[in-house]
C-alpha cells in the first residue's frame, strides 16, 4: 500500500510539473501577447485588454503554447502587421511602443499572469473575432454576435459551441 501511494505521489508530481512547464508562457511570449493587447485595446482599459487576451486564447483553442502563433498570424491583429510574413520578425519596435504605456503594459502582463494561473474569466463569452465599433468589416455578417466591450464588437463563427458561464 505504501509503495502504491509513493508511486501515485511521484506520478502526480511529474504530471503536475509537465502541465506547469507546458502551460506557462516564456517571457518573450508574454511580451508579444501583452504588446498585442496594449496596441489593440490599451485605451479600452482592463476589460478591453482582457477581451483581446481571451480572443487570442480562444483562437488557440485554449492552448497557451499556441497563443503567440495566433497573435502574429497573418491578418489576425492589425497592430502586428509589421511582423507578418517575416521569417525572422523583429518584435522589438512593437514591444517598445507598447511599453511606452507602462501602466497599461503592466496591467496587460498582470492579466496574462491571471490567465496562466486559471483565474481569468472569458469576458467575451468565447469570441474568436472582433472589430472596432466604428467599422463594419466584410466578414462580420458571416459570424455570430456575442457582445460589445468598450469600442469593440465580438463574434464567434456560426455553429461554434461557446462555453457557458
Amino acid at each position: 500500500m505504501r509503495r502504491m501511494l509513493y508511486t501515485f505521489a511521484v506520478l502526480f508530481c511529474v504530471a503536475a510539473f509537465r502541465a506547469q512547464a507546458n502551460g506557462f508562457l516564456d517571457n518573450t511570449d508574454r511580451q508579444i501577447i501583452a504588446t498585442c493587447m496594449v496596441l489593440e485595446a490599451g485605451g479600452e482599459g482592463t476589460d478591453g485588454m482582457q477581451a483581446v487576451l481571451n480572443v487570442i486564447l480562444n483562437r488557440a483553442d485554449g492552448c497557451q503554447d499556441r497563443m503567440v502563433e495566433q497573435t502574429v498570424k497573418y491578418g489576425a491583429f492589425s497592430c502586428m502587421s509589421s511582423v507578418w510574413k517575416k521569417p525572422e520578425p523583429d518584435y522589438g519596435p512593437l514591444i517598445d511602443r507598447a511599453q511606452t504605456q507602462s501602466g497599461v503594459y503592466k496591467e496587460a502582463l498582470h492579466l496574462i499572469a491571471l490567465m496562466e494561473e486559471g483565474f481569468l474569466w472569458d469576458n467575451t463569452s468565447g469570441a474568436t473575432h472582433y472589430h472596432a465599433a466604428s467599422i463594419h468589416p466584410y466578414w462580420a455578417d458571416s459570424l455570430r454576435y456575442l457582445t460589445t466591450i468598450g469600442n469593440h464588437i465580438f463574434y464567434v463563427e456560426r455553429g461554434y459551441q461557446v462555453a457557458s458561464l
